[in-house]
């Protein structure tokens, strides 16, 4: 389950990272369409709980209300991925909407039995785009790239006013998988 930045905030996000994205041509960049903001990670879902799921996410995405945010800056995970931050938006009245969603999301997958992954996944939110990985068996230090991104990110501001529900289907060998819509929700609730 995710939720996915507009045209708009990806068309900036680009122009932002190139600086960064010059300097470390040796890393495995995501494609702008492939960044998404993961809110459960579900693992294959059965054919025959598909439809509960569906249910369950639609009453998820009724009680939540469109949420502010912002892309922002940079990080890291360990050495080997680097990512832009997603945050609440300086607009938003509660840092806790985002994460709100995201436990609704993985109670929803729960009892809906999608997966065994989403009753594994219980680290808090972490909400950010993943830019780019660090190939196998390659050291890099990611720290000045991440200085850049703070940097170069300046606060670039969206809302999220849907769920999406993705596949990923793996490419050929050596290519990242392809992320595809299954579904998508509406965020309706009035909870801001």
């Amino acid at each position: 389950m995710a939720a996915v930045p507009p045209a708009a905030v990806t068309d900036a996000l680009c122009t932002a990272v190139h600086r960064a994205r010059a300097a470390a041509a040796d890393l495995r960049w995501s494609a702008p369409d492939r960044w998404h903001v993961t809110l459960a990670f579900l693992g294959p879902v059965p054919d025959e709980r598909r439809a509960d799921l569906d249910t369950r996410l639609a009453r998820v995405a009724r009680r939540h209300g469109p949420i502010a945010v912002e892309t922002v800056g940079g990080g890291h995970f360990g050495d080997r991925v680097l990512w832009t931050a997603v945050r609440p938006g300086s607009a938003a009245v509660s840092g806790g909407a985002l994460a709100g969603l995201a436990a609704g999301v993985r109670r929803a997958a729960e009892r809906a039995g999608a997966g065994a992954v989403a009753r594994a996944d219980d680290r808090p939110l972490r909400a950010h785009l993943t830019l780019a990985r660090v190939p196998d068996r390659s050291r890099r230090a990611l720290g000045p790239l991440v200085e850049m991104l703070r940097a170069d990110v300046e606060p670039l501001p969206w809302t999220i006013d849907r769920l999406a529900l993705m596949s990923s289907v793996d490419g050929a060998p050596g290519t990242p998988p392809m992320y595809r819509e299954q579904a998508s929700w509406p965020l309706t609730g009035t909870d801001r």
